[in-house]
């Protein structure tokens, strides 16, 4: 594993999207991980982040069609192996355009753009891995106090996608349980090439 020197590091911690929805124990506990950061030396950085308004377009956008193709031989031999739910969203991006595929792309390219530039104002970003802990079995969606609903699925993937949209690396790191003894995770982002510093911080945390 790199060696990383805590010491020095700026840390960025997000004012928006990465909190927004997300369960208090969960927001608890990751706040609580970002002060072990910083009792390791690191200099925490309040940063906002960019474009958060299209992360969700972008991400089905790209993930959805990309998924179909991919499946598509198996869905077409062995449909009957994939979940209900996980055949309609395949089923779904076989239906969607190349053109709005294309603007996803497009979309992506400017994300990147915005998140090169944050990632020149710190040396990672420490924010929850996932909104809330592993849900029960068949329960279908999260709503938050304030009404808004969203699906088990779309909840546990929101979080990581703009590391996945940017290519950025990402490490998730524990930083403890719930009541009900479920785990939570905090994930760590660096700027691109910098997998180095995310396993070296990382490593630095659980020690």
């Amino acid at each position: 594993m790199s060696t990383v020197e805590p010491s020095g590091l700026r840390v960025g911690v997000p004012r928006n999207y990465y909190f927004d929805h997300v369960d208090p124990e969960v927001e608890s506990a990751v706040r609580s991980g970002i002060g072990r950061l910083e009792a390791l030396g690191v200099r925490l950085v309040d940063v906002e982040i960019p474009m958060t308004r299209f992360v969700q377009g972008v991400q089905w956008g790209l993930t959805v069609p990309e998924a179909s193709a991919y499946h598509e031989p198996t869905v077409q031999a062995v449909s009957e192996i994939y979940a209900a739910d996980v055949r309609v969203l395949l089923e779904a991006g076989r239906r969607m355009s190349a053109v709005d595929y294309l603007r996803a792309q497009r979309a992506r390219t400017l994300i990147r753009r915005e998140w090169s530039r944050l990632m020149e104002t710190v040396d990672v970003i420490a924010a929850p891995a996932v909104p809330v802990t592993a849900v029960p079995v068949g329960q279908e969606g999260v709503t938050w106090p304030d009404g808004t609903t969203e699906s088990v699925g779309g909840a546990y993937v929101r979080l990581s996608a703009p590391a996945n949209i940017t290519g950025l690396p990402s490490l998730i790191v524990p930083v403890g349980e719930d009541r009900a003894g479920l785990p939570t995770g905090m994930q760590l982002i660096s700027r691109a090439g910098g997998d180095g510093v995310v396993l070296g911080l990382g490593g630095a945390f659980e020690s």
